[in-house]
């Protein structure tokens, strides 16, 4: 059963929805990771999510705000040159793992088996802290990219 999903960017200042981004409609499991992720990518654009909510049980909104990179003193400018660096294409949802230096993200692979189906993606996002091959990393943001069927998780490692 799919479900309708809205994409509205919200405005604080004025309270009120400014304009719609995009209408679509989602498989129901799916509905879960693209409420969990921090934000969405589409159309070379980054939309920070604020809140989320369900009419009746069967129409999903989303309220964004364009991502400001000075939101994040620390990691927003690398978040973006990060999302716009890498731009390989899925035809399906899968993850995508980057992982921060000190100055930037680059591509890491994790020792574990990849999400397979929404439900894991789920719960990939639900976890502040992923260990893998005992080594601990803190999740430091995540990213649904829309155009490229991408769940990007922004980690840094975590020192034992």
């Amino acid at each position: 059963m799919d479900f309708p999903l809205a994409y509205y960017e919200w405005s604080e200042p004025d309270q009120r929805v400014v304009r719609t981004i995009v209408e679509t409609r989602v498989a129901h499991d799916d509905v879960f990771v693209r409420k969990l992720v921090n934000a969405t990518a589409f159309r070379n654009g980054l939309y920070e999510h604020t809140a989320n909510e369900c009419e009746d049980g069967l129409r999903h909104s989303v309220y964004v705000k364009p991502f400001g990179e000075c939101d994040d003193a620390v990691y927003g400018r690398a978040i973006l040159a990060a999302l716009h660096e890498y731009c390989s294409v899925s035809p399906y949802m899968e993850a995508e793992f980057l992982l921060w230096n000190g100055s930037r993200f680059n591509p890491c692979m994790l020792g574990q088996r990849p999400p397979a189906g929404p439900l894991e993606f789920a719960r990939l996002l639900l976890d502040h802290y992923i260990v893998s091959e005992e080594r601990s990393y803190e999740t430091i943001y995540t990213i649904y990219d829309l155009d490229r069927s991408k769940i990007v998780v922004f980690l840094k490692g975590v020192n034992p």
